[in-house]
């Protein structure tokens, strides 16, 4: 079942990239705030990969529309987190969705006590197992209940998660999120999940599954007659498989770190418990800045935010922009959101 539906996925997928089709590209992801005081996280790292916490309000400078901004506030964000769970259940086989759910248990588990989760799963549909809760013991009977679909509602999950289960929800947002990055069932877009997630000012972490899903989709017999017509047809030696699944990889990479979030591509699901803790670890050491914004602020008006870190350092993630007072998103009215 699994490789039968991993198959049809990336054969939708490489199709779609020989279409030679002139989508436009996707707007620069963004936050929404309804006043001019801006909150920015930061995530900083070393040569070494490792978090540098010991940062210094003098080291950085910040642009908004260009436009040189007082840093108002700094330092390690110590507020409670609402975290949401995402876990892509279309094609996991019992010994992977095993590890899946022990990795989740553990991510909370390394939470702060005045912390809170809640647990969404998407397969044919989406489902939101674990309403708001801090309770461990809720979470693992709710794990214990996933069962596994076949087809993948990748972007209404992401809309969901992000319009819905965190509409009105106030304070530090988190959205962690394990899917291999395909999609073949939504009814939105990518475009709309991705506004929706920015919007929502909660930071996207996606844990994605595409090294492990890349290697499996090369052994598909009906994966390698394709691509074999295809070099047949172009006349060329290019790896559509590679080249599908680094369009999805980079995707969600953009849309993670301008979040403030990050994208991770662990290499077999033993590694997967390890880049949760390491995601719970940094929400925890995460830093921020605020300032009170000098441009002209008009109803769903876009505003670039720039920061320079002054100190040597090998990478700066943080949130690239925002929607003052944004429209509101569409209503998926169609669409069902229910608990198991």
């Amino acid at each position: 079942m699994w490789h039968r539906t991993l198959a049809l996925a990336v054969l939708i997928g490489v199709f779609a990239l020989q279409s030679r089709s002139t989508a436009q590209d996707t707007p620069a992801p963004s936050f929404s705030v309804s006043v001019n005081l801006v909150k920015v996280p930061i995530t900083l790292f070393d040569s070494q990969g490792r978090l540098v916490d010991d940062l210094r309000r003098e080291d950085f400078r910040i642009w908004e529309d260009q436009a040189p901004q007082e840093i108002r506030s700094f330092g390690v964000d110590t507020n409670p987190v609402s975290v949401v769970l995402m876990l892509d259940t279309s094609t996991s086989e019992k010994a992977e969705l095993k590890k899946i759910k022990e990795a989740a248990e553990e991510f909370a588990k390394a939470l702060s006590s005045d912390d809170r989760f809640s647990l969404i799963t998407f397969d044919d549909e989406v489902y939101l197992p674990l309403d708001w809760t801090d309770d461990i013991k809720k979470l693992r009977k709710a794990l214990g209940k996933i069962r596994t679909g076949l087809r993948t509602a990748l972007y209404d999950a992401m809309y969901l998660a992000a319009g819905d289960q965190l509409k009105g929800i106030e304070g530090r947002k988190a959205i962690i999120l394990l899917t291999d990055c395909l999609n073949n069932q939504s009814r939105v877009s990518y475009k709309d999940a991705a506004l929706a997630i920015t919007q929502s000012q909660a930071s996207l972490y996606v844990v994605s599954k595409t090294v492990m899903a890349r290697e499996e989709a090369k052994r598909e017999r009906n994966v390698i007659m394709l691509t074999d017509i295809y070099r047949r047809l172009f006349g060329d030696d290019d790896n559509y498989i590679d080249e599908f699944f680094k369009r999805r990889e980079a995707e969600m990479t953009n849309l993670a770190e301008a979040t403030g979030g990050r994208c991770f591509f662990p290499t077999n699901y033993d590694h997967i418990k390890g880049v949760y803790t390491d995601v719970a670890r940094e929400l925890k050491s995460k830093y921020y800045l605020t300032y009170v914004s000098n441009q002209k602020l008009s109803p769903n008006s876009y505003h670039t935010i720039s920061i320079e870190y002054l100190a040597p350092a090998t990478k700066l993630i943080y949130r690239k922009g925002y929607y003052f007072q944004p429209r509101p998103t569409r209503a998926l009215v169609p669409l069902q959101h229910r608990a198991d």
